[in-house]
Parts: structure tokens; sequence; C-alpha cells
């Protein structure tokens, strides 16, 4: 009994013992022991938002490279009246169909400055060849012949680098001349008309895109661009196109021996109806040519440009005004009527001197998706010559035109266009030509 008391008291003496020991003293280190859960779930939180930020980063960053894609297309219907010979000036009515063009562009979204722009175009339904078998040919032969006279082209490609902070960019690669309305608007929804301009092809080139290098610079809402651009080749000059046939793509390069210059001063936005341009191209011409011991003066090709399109309420006005000169035409054209082969251009080689185009269009959207419009232009590439090349008042041309373009169904539409042409030439009797235009465009909604 004795025994179980002692242990007892044992027992509970230890227990006192143990209450009435002090506490521990709390030092940093048994603190910083003693918060530690509080930190981790803090560095845990912090840990958790910097995988977030990782994660979001990552899924922004995978955004880029990415492919935007937009298209558009349009095929021709129509009638014109023209003549059977230079010596029979009846006019005659013929009728045609066109798959005039339909084009694929694309963007290559780099990251958030910069892009790779491409376009590819098949024109009049492209162009191939094909192997046929001729039994009337000898003992039968397979021939390759071409089926189709149109062309499949890559008229932009180009890399465009966006600085944000100093608003500059900067293109390299093959892009639109910015001088005509024809090299900015070609896109169907840009214009009321078929095209931009129907007389731009007597002068200058059509759709003109060039390879250069091309810098841009914005101030509020002005933008100054300067280029330095593949150049014209003037053994291609033509009477009936002036030097639209010296855009070089006859062969499989350009020849780069003269470098044009291009420069111009926008206000607004041309292409999306709401600005002003004025610009200059100049370039000289001979160190282009193939036959180089043929031509050693110089033949400077200096385009001054002035164009503008703008809308108010359901008013739209597009205009544009281009004066051309062409140093020393009289001997470019002695030059090229001595030139062979394929490239000779027979009774096609006299050139003027200073060319000149004007056009005005006035439209008036007369319902939701209904626009009318009129057309002038004037264009008159013999305006001046020189030695002993003669004006031609053929190629003193006036047209005046009227349509409607109508979007009837999401980005399709259909285009009408009666147009009338004179020249100046004494004889030659008025024309007249009418064209229905069906086609898309997905740009409409940009």
């Amino acid at each position: 009994m004795k025994k179980l008391i002692l242990v007892f008291a044992l027992l509970n003496f230890q227990h006192l013992a143990y209450a009435q020991t002090p506490a521990v003293p709390v030092n940093s280190e048994t603190s910083t022991k003693l918060n530690a859960p509080v930190e981790d779930q803090k560095d845990e939180d912090q840990k958790e938002q910097t995988e977030l930020k990782l994660v979001t980063t990552a899924k922004s960053s995978s955004e880029f490279p990415k492919l935007e894609f937009k298209s558009y297309g349009y095929m021709v219907f129509g009638q014109r009246e023209t003549f059977k010979t230079v010596q029979n000036l009846k006019p005659i009515i013929r009728r045609e169909m066109d798959l005039a063009e339909i084009a694929f562009e694309g963007e290559y979204l780099l990251n958030e400055n910069s892009k790779i722009e491409f376009e590819v175009e098949i024109e009049h339904g492209g162009v191939g060849t094909t192997i046929e078998f001729d039994p009337f040919e000898e003992f039968g032969e397979f021939e390759s012949e071409i089926e189709k006279g149109g062309e499949v082209v890559l008229p932009e490609f180009y890399y465009k680098k966006t600085f944000t902070k100093t608003h500059t960019a900067l293109k390299v690669g093959k892009f639109p001349v910015f001088i005509a309305l024809g090299s900015v608007l070609t896109k169907p929804s840009r214009t009321a008309s078929i095209i931009a301009s129907d007389v731009e092809g007597r002068m200058i080139p059509v759709g003109w895109t060039e390879m250069g290098v091309q810098l841009e610079q914005k101030y509020n809402a002005f933008t100054l661009r300067g280029a330095a651009i593949s150049g014209l080749n003037s053994e291609f000059f033509r009477t009936y196109s002036w030097v639209g046939g010296g855009y070089q793509r006859h062969f499989e390069t350009s020849n780069a021996d003269d470098i044009a210059t291009l420069i111009s001063l926008e206000w607004g936005d041309v292409v999306k109806g709401s600005g002003i341009a004025i610009g200059r191209y100049q370039g000289n011409t001979t160190g282009n040519r193939y036959k180089v011991d043929k031509m050693t003066e110089d033949a400077v090709v200096t385009l001054d440009s002035a164009m503008a399109t703008y809308k108010y309420e359901r008013v739209g006005f597009a205009g544009e005004l281009i004066y051309g000169d062409l140093s020393n035409s009289d001997i470019v054209s002695q030059r090229n009527a001595t030139l062979g082969g394929l490239a000779k251009p027979k009774g096609f080689a006299p050139l003027g001197h200073k060319a000149v185009l004007e056009s005005v269009q006035l439209s008036y959207d007369a319902f939701e998706d209904f626009t009318v419009y009129v057309k002038a232009e004037h264009v008159d590439t013999f305006a001046d010559v020189q030695g002993t090349i003669n004006k031609n008042q053929r190629y003193d041309v006036s047209k005046r035109s009227a349509g409607f373009v109508w979007f009837f169904d999401t980005a399709a539409f259909l285009k009408f266009q009666f147009l009338r042409e004179n020249t100046e030439l004494l004889g030659l009797p008025e024309t007249s030509q009418a064209n229905f235009a069906f086609g898309f465009d997905l740009d409409r909604f940009n």
C-alpha cells in the first residue's frame, strides 16, 4: 500500500513540476519556425501568381505566329464596239466573258509588331500547259501547248516591321507603288466601278507593285513614305501604254542596274476612302535594258501624282491627277524601233515626251448596299513630244461612264458599268461598252 501511495505521489509531483515549468522563451529562430506556414502560404501564392503569369504569357506567345486570310474575286460579262481593221472604221459589236481575277491574301503575324504579307492572284483563269497528240503532224506527234492566256502572279510579298514608339514602319519585299488609285484600290469593295481606273493602263503599269525597301513615318493623320524600288525597262515602252510596258514582268528576274525612288505624303487613309495623297516617282530606265550597247543616253521617267478618296454621309468622291515625263523620248523611240524578235515594237515605237491623266468619280448610296456612280476620265500620252516624233491624237482618249454596285448577299456583289470612249483623232467614231461584274470580297467586313 505504501508503495502505491509513493508511486501516486511521484506521478503527481512530475505533473506539477511540468505544469510549473516556465514557458520557453520565443526567440527569432523559433518565431521563424512558428510563422513558417504563413510565409510558405505567401510563397505558394506568389508562386501560383508567377506560374499563372507564365502560363498567360506562354498562352499569349502561343498565338504567334498565326495566319490570317482574306480573298476576293470577280468575273466580267460584257460587250463592246470595236473595228475590223484600221481601214474599216465602221463599229462592230463583240461580246466577251472573262474570269478576271481571283486573289488570295494572307498575313503571317510573327508577333504584335511584325508580319509577312502576301497576295496570290489568278488572272483570266490562270495559265497552264498540256501535252497533246497531233495525228496530222507527220506520223503523229506529241506537242506541248499553252492552254490559256491568263497568268498566276505574286503581286505582293513583303515583310513589315512596325516600331510603335516612333510610329515608324519598315517594308522589305514587293509592295504596291503608292502613286495611283489603281495600285492601291485593288479590292472590288474599295471602289464603286468595276476597276479603280479605266485609263491607267494606257499610261503606267496596271496594279503596279515593285520590289524594294520602304520606310513609313506617321505623325498624327499624316503618313510620309520613302522608298527605293526596282525601276522600269525602256525597251518595252510602247505607244499604246507609254511607260506601262516597262514593268519588268516579262522575265524571271528584274534588272536592277537602275533603281527608282518613290516619295509620298498622305493625309488620312486613301485606301479606306478618307484620305488625300501626293507623290513623286523618278527613275532612270536605260540601265535596265537588256541590249546594253543599243542606248547610252538617260531615259528618266518622272511621275507626279495627286489622288483622293473621301466619303461624306452618302456621297463619295474618288479622283486622281498624274503628270508624266520621259526624258529623251525620241531617242528611246528610235532605239526601240530597231529591236528584233519578240521585243520589236513594229508600229508602236513612237513615244510622247509628256503624258497626263485625269480621273473623277462621284458616287451616291441610294439604298443600303446599293451605290450609283458617274465617272469621267482623260489620258493623253502625247501631251508633248520631242525631236521628230509627231503627236498622235489617237492616244488622247476621254471616257465617261455610269453604273452601280449592289452587295446583294453578305460579301457578294453585282456591278454594272456603261462606258463611252472617244479620241481626238478625226474620223474615229465614239464607241460604247457595257459590262456586268459578279464577284465577292471578304475584305468588305474589315
